[in-house]
């Protein structure tokens, strides 16, 4: 194949600004279920072969995603979300990560406008694609339709005078019916069809528990990227797409800036919340004021200061813990990354197969399938002891949805097994028969033992698992919902823990304290 070449990432800093000129480009869709992730994953590892460097991410919080195209690639990839993080923070995160890529490929969430509440386009694709500047390849349905998908196209691309849609990709259509397509969509719409897939049931994304494929399973899907791979190249137009990509704007950003600026009204939300939340939280209006104005006194000790941020910096040698195996594989890579950036060093175990935990200073562990392997994790005791003593002699620890299971009194697995766990915290862990709760949620620390109380946290939720004891050291809320909140979250000695999982850029100081063990 003619590839076209020479369109390497362009970082230039220029008096205090970052300017990025990778080439990139987004797959998005009408909907979920049009097939993203396989053209994705597709055009991924036929640009792989051609031996172009290429960085990849997931749009929104899903973890799912970003293991299916590192997959492909090899190669760590990651999620850009507007919600978790402002333009120059993203901007940021693509100048570090696509310093050395040709081209850069992000794959879309839902359908194209759609964001936070089914209501806004808050932290959806296309205002993705509008704060990174990059053009839109549109992955359409066509199976059962014909010129009204010429007619959908074109209002998709109005609804937004900067849609930025650059190109169609068909998926589910005959090689006949997508030429008399292809003809109609570029004439009544103005933008190329860069090609098709047909309706084959092997290219489906493969799937399993509670809808979802575990790492090590995609591992053994090889054949699947290929197959999808064939058919990519044998029936898109991958130049095509790269002349697309090359056709995105200089991104240019700030090249020191506060993560936290979608964080300027947190502090004032987040006492709204709580006055808003004390017949929610039943207790006598004088107690829970008198909570209000400790917490208060408290966030002004805090290193929240922008004077002080600088100062939030783990001493040498420091070493953090992380659990991460088939049991324990959910990770935001800038959460990991902001650690290492304050210096620390991150030490990766098993709780699955190592007998202790290592010497570390702190702990974190994520979310994944512990209700998958409840029993080898029940059989590896030395492990559960060695957790629960690092935990009661006051090391710091973030445990997060699987983790927080983890470190409960029991855990149930998918047939209704019940193992014992690490039992330091008092909830036992159960299935529950549908999902409880789902998507992006705020959290504004409650409990005068968590420092910083007027931080409020990030993050999403995605557990069919409950727990007895979620713990009450947080005020949650949806971010269209501040009139329905709930408690959350457990602070016990060094450790937070609960089922969101937390984005920790925008609250440094709030994450450098609970690793540090500077709260307790």
């Amino acid at each position: 194949m003619d590839f076209v070449q020479g369109h390497l990432c362009n970082e230039e800093k220029h008096m205090n600004q970052i300017q990025v000129n990778t080439p990139r480009v987004m797959f998005a869709a009408m909907r979920s279920g049009s097939g993203k992730t396989t053209v994705t994953c597709g055009v991924l590892a036929a640009l792989k072969k051609q031996n172009i460097k290429v960085q990849a991410y997931k749009c929104g919080p899903d973890y799912i995603d970003p293991m299916f195209h590192r997959t492909v690639l090899g190669i760590d990839t990651g999620n850009l979300d507007t919600f978790f993080a402002g333009a120059d923070a993203i901007g940021r995160i693509l100048a570090r990560d696509t310093k050395d890529a040709e081209m850069c490929v992000m794959e879309g969430v839902m359908g194209y406008y759609d964001g936070v509440g089914g209501t806004t386009t808050m932290a959806s694709s296309y205002e993705l694609s509008k704060v990174t500047k990059t053009p839109v390849v549109l992955i359409v349905d066509a199976k059962g339709a014909s010129v009204t998908l010429a007619a959908t196209i074109r209002g998709i691309m109005e609804y937004k005078k900067d849609s930025r849609i650059a190109g169609v990709i068909l998926n589910r259509v005959s090689p006949m019916f997508y030429s008399r397509l292809k003809q109609v969509i570029e004439t009544e719409c103005g933008i190329p069809v860069l090609g098709y897939l047909l309706e084959d049931a092997s290219f489906a994304v493969p799937s399993r528990h509670l809808g979802l494929m575990q790492p090590d399973e995609m591992q053994k899907q090889r054949d699947w990227v290929e197959t999808v791979a064939e058919a990519v190249m044998k029936t898109i137009d991958i130049n095509g797409i790269f002349e697309i990509a090359t056709q995105a704007e200089m991104l240019q950003i700030q090249a020191h800036v506060d993560m936290r600026q979608n964080f300027g009204d947190m502090q004032q939300e987040a006492d709204d919340v709580r006055q808003e939340s004390v017949n929610i939280l039943h207790e006598p209006a004088d107690a829970r004021q008198e909570t209000v104005d400790m917490q208060d006194e408290s966030a002004n000790t805090s290193c929240g200061h922008a004077e002080e941020k600088e100062n939030c910096k783990f001493p040498s040698g420091y070493r953090i813990g992380v659990a991460r195996d088939a049991a324990f594989s959910f990770y935001y890579r800038e959460n990991l990354r902001m650690l290492e950036d304050m210096g620390a060093e991150l030490v990766y175990f098993s709780p699955l197969a190592d007998a202790h935990v290592p010497k570390v200073d702190a702990l974190i562990l994520g979310g994944g399938y512990p209700e998958l392997y409840a029993k080898q994790l029940y059989e590896n005791r030395s492990m559960r002891a060695s957790v629960r003593q690092a935990l009661e002699s006051g090391m710091p620890c973030h445990a997060e949805c699987g983790g927080f299971l983890y470190l409960g009194k029991s855990l149930a697995d998918a047939e209704g097994n019940v193992y014992e766990m690490v039992g330091f915290l008092d909830g036992a862990g159960f299935r529950t028969e549908r999902l409880q709760r789902f998507g992006y949620v705020e959290l504004a620390p409650q409990d005068a033992g968590v420092f910083a109380v007027n931080t409020v946290l990030r993050g999403h939720e995605f557990h069919y698992w409950d727990s007895t004891d979620c713990g009450d050291a947080c005020l949650a809320w949806k971010p269209l919902s501040k009139q329905k909140t709930y408690p959350c979250m457990v602070k016990k000695k060094g450790t937070f823990a609960g089922f969101p999982h937390l984005y920790y850029a925008g609250a440094e100081e709030f994450f450098y304290h609970l690793f540090s063990g500077s709260n307790q």
